[in-house]
C-alpha cells in the first residue's frame, strides 16, 4: 500500500478553498504577511509612486498597478523596487512567466533584496520550476527562522523524495502548515516514510480535519494507523470510504488487507470481491485476491478470481503470472508452465517470471534446475526482495557445509531480502534459521523478534526464539513464549496462521465467485 498525494494545483500543493500555500497572488495576504511588511518597510520612503502602486495592489487593481510601474521604470529603469512591485502585479494577473521576469531583473540589480528572492521563489514554485529551492535558501540565509520559506523547501523535497530533509524543514515551519492541509499531507508521507508512524497519524488527523472531505486524506491516515499498529482505528476511519457509492476502490482494498491480519479473511474476501464489482478491470485487487487465496491453500478460488480477471483485462501479464503461481499449489506444472510462458513473451521486463518457473522446478523436485531458475531471477532482478528470498530458501534444502560457497550465497541472499523489505515475515524467519544453525544466536534472537513484531502469531520465529533463549542467560522470558507458542499451536494444530482455513470454492458459495 502506498500513501496518496492530493490532487496537485499550479503550485503542486493542494488546492481546497481554491488557493494554494502562496501569499504572493492573494495581494490581501499579502500586505499581512511578515513578508510583505519587511518589503513596503523598505519602499514606503520612496517617491509618492510606490505609495500609489501599494494602493493599487491592495486594491487588486492589476492594471493600474502595471501602469504605474511602467511610467515609473521608463523614467528609472535601475529601481529594482519598482521592478519587484510589477512582478507582484503581473503575478496578480496570472501571467507567472512575465511576473519571473520581472523579480529576475529586480535581483539582477539588487540580489539581496528580500522582497524579490521572496516573489521569485514564490513564482518558481508556482511554475513547478527546479529554481524555487535556491531562492528559498538565499532567503533563509538572511532569516533563518522563516517558516514559509522552510515551508515551501519541506514540499520540495517531500516531492523529491527526500523524506529526511523535508521533515526537517516541516519541524521548522509548523504554524505555517497548520493551515494547509496539501503541506500536511506530504509532512505526513515523509514521516510514514520514515517509520515515525504514530507522528504521521497526528499530521494525518490534522490534514483531514481541515478537509474532512478529501478522500486521500481519509486513506492516508487510516494506512499510517495500521502502519502503527492501530488496526481497529484504520478500520473506523475507512468506514466512510467503503460505505460509499461509489466507493474508493484504495480503500476496499486496504480494508480488505486490514481485515486478513486480524483474522477477518471472510469480510476481507467480500471487500475485495466489491472492490472489483466496482471496477472489474482493478488489477492490482485481482493480484490481492490470488495472494490471499495462496495464503489459504485455496487455489481454486483464485484461480476463477483470475479467469474472470482476464476476460475484463486481456493480455495482461501479471494475471498469468499469478495464475500460474496458484496452478503450482495445484500441483499442474504443465500449465503453471504455459502461464509464466505467456506472461514473459506479453512483458520479458515482468519481474518474478524467472522465479516463478524456479518455483515449478523446485514443486517438481528438479532442484539443481530451480536452484538456476532463482540464481538467474536474482541476477535479473537484484533487488527484488522475494527473488533473493526464494533463492536462499532453495539453498536452504540443499546439503552444504558451514563456510561453503552455497552456505555464504544463502546467507547473503537472505540478508539481501530482509535489506530490501524488512516486512518480510519469510525472509526473517529463514535468517533466523540459519543463525541457529550458525550458532550465531544473537543475530537469531534479533531476526525472530523482528519477525514477531510484524506478525506475533508466527509460530516458528516463536520456536527459534525459544530455541535461542535457551542458549542464554534470559531464560526467564522461555514460559510465557511457551505458552503462547502452545495457545498459537492449540488455536491451529497445523501451525500455519495464513492457511488456518480454506476459502470456499466458487462452484459450492456464490458469494465467492467472480463478480
Amino acid at each position: 500500500m502506498v500513501f496518496k498525494m492530493d490532487k496537485p494545483c499550479m503550485s503542486r500543493l493542494p488546492c481546497p478553498q481554491g488557493r494554494s500555500l502562496t501569499r504572493i497572488l492573494a495581494i490581501s495576504l499579502f500586505v499581512a504577511s511578515g513578508w510583505a511588511q519587511r518589503g513596503f518597510a523598505q519602499v514606503q520612503p520612496a517617491q509618492a509612486a510606490i505609495g500609489q502602486i501599494a494602493d493599487a495592489l491592495r486594491n487588486r487593481d492589476f492594471s493600474q498597478a502595471l501602469q504605474i510601474c511602467a511610467t515609473e521604470l521608463s523614467r528609472n529603469p535601475g529601481d529594482y523596487r519598482i521592478w519587484t512591485l510589477r512582478g507582484m502585479a503581473t503575478a496578480g494577473t496570472g501571467d507567472l512567466p512575465k511576473a519571473l521576469t520581472a523579480y529576475q531583473t529586480a535581483l539582477r540589480l539588487s540580489p539581496n533584496y528580500l522582497p524579490a528572492l521572496e516573489g521569485a521563489a514564490q513564482t518558481e514554485f508556482e511554475l513547478g520550476d527546479a529554481g524555487a529551492a535556491p531562492l528559498l535558501l538565499r532567503i533563509l540565509s538572511q532569516h533563518p527562522d522563516d517558516e514559509t520559506a522552510h515551508a515551501f523547501l519541506g514540499v520540495i523535497d517531500s516531492r523529491k523524495d527526500n523524506c529526511p530533509d523535508a521533515v526537517i524543514h516541516f519541524e521548522k515551519a509548523t504554524d505555517t502548515i497548520a493551515r494547509e492541509p496539501g503541506a500536511l499531507n506530504d509532512y505526513g508521507i515523509c514521516l510514514a516514510t520514515l517509520d515515525r508512524n504514530e507522528q504521521a497519524v497526528s499530521i494525518f488527523s490534522e490534514a483531514l480535519e481541515l478537509d474532512p472531505a478529501s478522500q486521500s486524506a481519509r486513506y492516508n491516515l487510516a494506512l499510517a494507523q495500521w502502519n502503527a499498529h492501530r488496526p481497529d482505528d484504520a478500520l473506523k476511519t475507512l468506514a466512510t470510504l467503503i460505505d460509499v457509492t461509489p466507493a474508493y476502490d484504495d480503500a476496499l482494498a486496504l480494508a480488505a488487507d486490514i481485515l486478513e491480519s486480524t483474522g477477518d479473511t471472510a469480510r476481507a474476501v467480500e471487500l475485495l470481491r466489491k472492490a472489483l464489482t466496482e471496477n472489474p478491470k482493478d488489477v492490482p485487487v485481482y493480484l490481492r485476491f490470488a495472494m490471499l487465496s495462496y495464503d489459504h491453500a485455496s487455489p481454486q478460488v483464485g484461480i476463477d478470481m483470475i479467469d474472470f480477471g482476464l476476460s475484463q483485462v486481456q493480455n495482461e501479464p501479471e494475471l498469468y503470472l499469478a495464475r500460474g503461481i496458484l496452478l503450482t499449489q495445484l500441483g499442474e506444472f504443465t500449465r503453471a508452465a504455459d502461464d509464466f510462458d505467456t506472461a514473459s513473451r506479453i512483458d520479458p521486463r515482468l519481474q518474478f517470471v524467472d522465479v516463478a518457473q524456479g518455483l515449478v522446478q523446485s514443486q517438481e523436485h528438479n532442484s539443481a534446475e530451480a536452484l538456476e531458475r532463482f540464481r538467474a531471477a536474482v541476477r535479473a532482478h537484484p533487488d527484488e526482495a522475494y527473488a533473493q528470498y526464494l533463492l536462499a530458501e532453495a539453498l536452504l534444502g540443499e546439503d552444504k557445509q558451514a563456510g561453503s560457497r552455497d552456505s555464504e550465497e544463502q546467507l547473503k541472499a537472505a540478508m539481501r531480502a530482509v535489506e530490501l523489505d524488512p516486512q518480510l515475515v519469510a525472509a526473517q524467519d529463514l535468517l533466523a534459521t540459519i543463525y541457529l544453525q550458525n550458532g550465531d544466536t544473537a543475530e537469531a534472537i534479533k531476526h525472530s523478534r523482528a519477525a514477531l513484531a510484524r506478525d506475533p502469531n508466527d509460530q516458528q520465529a516463536l520456536y527459534h526464539l525459544i530455541v535461542a533463549l535457551r542458549r542464554t542467560d534470559e531464560k526467564d522470558q522461555i514460559p510465557s513464549l511457551l505458552k503462547r507458542l502452545i495457545e498459537l499451536r492449540a488455536a491451529n494444530p497445523q501451525g500455519k496462521t495464513a492457511n488456518r482455513y480454506r476459502l470456499a470454492d466458487s462452484a459450492t458459495s456464490s458469494t465467492l465467485a467472480p463478480p
